[in-house]
C-alpha cells in the first residue's frame, strides 16, 4: 500500500502571528456586527419578502424581537452584499439602456396620488441609489423596489433576484416565494405585470421571466393583510407555513424558536 504525504499549504489561512492575529480581529469584528444587527426589533409592517408566512408577519406587527443569534451567518451576509452589487450593475444597464423608459418610481406613485388611486393609504417614498423605498401607512407595509420599466409601449415592475450558479441553472421559472413578493408589490403600486432578471453570482448569467396578475389575485393579497391584521388584533397566531417547508427553517426565519412555542 503506497502512503501520500499531505499537503496543507492549501488550507493555510495565514502564515504569521500577525496575519493571524489581525484574520481573527476582522473575523470577530464582523461576527459581532452581525450579532448586533440581529438583535433589532423589525418595524411593525408587513415585509413582502416574507409575506408568504403570515405568522412571521404576525410577529412582525407585533415588534417580537427576533431569535438570539449565537453563530451568525457571514457566508449568507457576504451573499446579500454581493447580491446588493449584482442588482446594482443591472439597475444602471438598463437605465441607460432604456433612457426615459425607465420609470421614476416616485414620480410614479405621486402621479397616482394626484389621481387617488391611494385614496385610503399615505405613501412616502425615498429614492436611495437605484434603489425606491416605499412605506404605505394602511396597510402598515415598507418594501424596496427594484424599478419600473416601460417596455414596448407596457409599464413591468423589476424584479431582481441572485442566486448561487446551482440554483440558477434549474431555474426555469420565477420561484414561488418571489412570486408572492412581488404580488404585494403589483397590489401596492396598482401593477399587473412583471419582469423578473435571475443573475448568477458566479459567472454573471442572466435569465428573464415575465409574469402578470390578475385583478382577482390582488384583491386575495389585501385579504391576506387583513386577515394578518385581524390576528394581530385579537391576539391570536395565524398558521404557520405546512410542515417539510424549505422556508420553516432557523437559518430563514428569525422567529423560528420563538414560532415553535405556539405549535408547528
Amino acid at each position: 500500500m503506497a502512503f501520500h504525504t499531505l499537503e496543507f499549504d492549501h488550507l493555510a489561512r495565514f502564515n504569521s502571528a500577525t496575519s493571524s492575529d489581525l484574520l481573527d480581529k476582522y473575523e470577530n469584528y464582523v461576527d459581532n456586527m452581525l450579532v448586533e444587527e440581529s438583535k433589532e426589533p423589525s418595524s411593525r409592517t408587513f415585509a413582502p419578502s416574507a409575506f408568504r408566512c403570515d405568522r412571521r408577519s404576525w410577529f412582525r406587527l407585533r415588534g417580537v424581537y427576533p431569535d438570539e443569534v449565537k453563530v451568525p451567518d457571514r457566508v449568507l451576509d457576504f451573499s446579500a452584499k454581493i447580491g446588493t452589487a449584482c442588482h446594482e450593475m443591472i439597475q444602471n444597464n438598463l437605465k441607460n439602456m432604456l433612457g426615459d423608459d425607465w420609470v421614476d418610481v416616485s414620480e410614479y406613485i405621486s402621479s397616482y396620488n394626484e389621481n387617488r388611486s391611494f385614496e385610503q393609504s399615505e405613501v412616502s417614498c425615498v429614492t436611495e441609489g437605484f434603489e425606491t423605498k416605499v412605506e404605505i401607512k394602511d396597510p402598515p407595509v415598507r418594501f424596496a423596489c427594484d424599478g419600473i420599466l416601460r417596455f414596448n409601449d407596457k409599464l413591468y415592475l423589476l424584479e431582481i433576484k441572485s442566486s448561487e450558479y446551482a440554483s440558477w441553472n434549474d431555474l426555469t421559472d420565477p420561484k414561488p416565494q418571489h412570486i408572492d413578493q412581488v404580488k404585494c408589490y403589483c397590489t401596492l403600486l396598482h401593477l399587473s405585470d412583471v419582469i423578473f432578471i435571475y443573475i448568477d453570482r458566479q459567472y454573471g448569467g442572466l435569465k428573464c421571466f415575465e409574469v402578470s396578475f390578475s385583478s382577482r389575485e390582488k384583491e386575495d393579497i389585501l385579504e391576506r393583510f387583513h386577515h394578518v391584521q385581524r390576528m394581530v388584533e385579537y391576539n391570536l397566531a395565524p398558521d404557520p407555513l405546512p410542515k417539510g417547508d424549505s422556508w420553516c427553517n432557523p437559518s430563514m426565519c428569525p422567529y423560528y424558536k420563538k414560532c415553535g412555542e405556539y405549535g408547528r
